[in-house]
């Protein structure tokens, strides 16, 4: 039986028919998964299921009260129905097969690391995510994230509709005649600064926002993400992923409001002339810092491989840096003739988590090009570090 599993969450993939014939069968086998993973969480998607009978349900019935969560995805309508008729669509949380999406011709105009954002048409964009970052728990993160940031007056737009292309998932975020910063800055270039004051007061307004203790996930979860791909790369020793989880915990918690992945491709400009946030996979509580490293590894880093700056943020490099300086002299309320080296080296070494994790898995370097950034960015981090031990 073909199955996942994240944290304490078990995902099974039922197919073609359940009923008497076989429901006790499959039973036992996802029984059997929970018992050696020690999950109390299970997702049962129905994508591939064609039928289910009251064999199956009576299935069902009997996960809901062995496990503290039991939901159902991809339920085709026929599927639906049967659930929706018999009340099982009270009982646990069913959600519907996602509306085919096709990708062609469509124009791209931004990426992040586990997605692409595309335009659908004047009121619509979708963004589109990794088959590997188990699209559909995060696109359900993404919404309950944008919920309550929305609640808590972050403008941030709601996710409209869950849709599918191909292998891949995402969400279409409706925004009426809406552009991504990159895209109107690089319309209008006598706008960079302004713009990059603009992204600065979002930031401030986004940092200066306080969240009821676990209303949503630590916001240093993001770096040890980050570590996580770095150490299954195997490009970094041990004892260097064991700092880095150290330094990671070390930063100070919060409970502010951290996007995740703040950067021109990720802000709106609606038609009214408003900034408004997508993308809110990553929403969280913690230290700005977490934020403003992530923006700096866009800009600064991911933006300087091969086609980076225009891929990531829809500007080019030149305009991107401009943006960037505006944005960062107006945060920490700098004067435009003062020196941002010493703030950049500090973010520098903030966003190395990520540099580190994300030179293991881009598809943009060859390999020998990859060995020899993370050589280069692991030093910079044991010189800090043991800079730091020997203080």
């Amino acid at each position: 039986m073909r199955h996942t599993e994240e944290g304490r969450t078990l995902t099974v993939f039922l197919e073609g028919r359940i009923d008497s014939s076989n429901a006790e069968d499959a039973y036992a086998k996802i029984e059997a998964l929970l018992s050696r993973n020690g999950a109390n969480r299970i997702t049962l998607d129905v994508d591939d299921l064609t039928y289910i009978s009251s064999a199956g349900l009576r299935m069902v019935l009997k996960l809901l009260k062995a496990c503290d969560e039991v939901r159902m995805a991809n339920a085709s309508s026929a599927v639906y129905d049967v659930l929706q008729q018999t009340g099982f669509t009270s009982l646990l949380n069913v959600t519907r097969r996602p509306r085919e999406l096709s990708l062609k011709n469509l124009s791209q105009i931004g990426a992040g690391a586990f997605g692409r954002v595309y335009r659908l048409d004047a009121e619509r964009v979708a963004k589109v995510y990794d088959p590997a970052v188990n699209p559909l728990a995060t696109i359900e993160r993404e919404q309950r994230s944008a919920r309550e940031a929305f609640l808590h007056g972050i403008p941030s737009a709601i996710p409209f509709e869950t849709v599918r292309a191909g292998n891949e998932y995402g969400i279409v975020y409706e925004l009426i005649d809406a552009q991504t910063i990159g895209e109107v800055v690089s319309a209008h270039p006598d706008q960079v600064r302004a713009y990059g004051q603009r992204m600065a007061d979002l930031a401030r307004q986004m940092h200066e926002t306080h969240f009821d203790e676990g209303s949503l996930p630590d916001a240093r979860l993001i770096f040890h993400g980050w570590i996580d791909r770095a150490e299954q790369s195997g490009l970094y020793a041990d004892t260097t992923i064991d700092s880095l989880r150290t330094f990671v915990d070390n930063i100070p918690t919060r409970n502010t409001f951290v996007h995740g992945d703040f950067h021109p491709a990720n802000i709106m400009v609606t038609a009214d002339g408003e900034l408004t946030l997508i993308d809110m996979g990553d929403a969280s509580m913690g230290d700005p810092i977490i934020d403003l490293a992530g923006t700096f590894h866009v800009v600064r880093v991911a933006a300087r491989r091969p086609g980076g700056a225009e891929r990531l943020t829809g500007m080019r490099e030149p305009l991107l840096d401009d943006l960037w300086d505006a944005f960062l002299r107006s945060y920490y309320g700098l004067a435009a003739d003062s020196s941002t080296l010493e703030i950049e080296q500090r973010l520098r070494l903030f966003a190395l988590p990520r540099t580190m994790g994300s030179i293991a898995r881009t598809k943009l370097i060859d390999d020998e090009t990859r060995r020899r950034q993370a050589r280069e960015a692991e030093e910079v981090f044991l010189r800090h570090h043991e800079g730091v031990a020997s203080a």
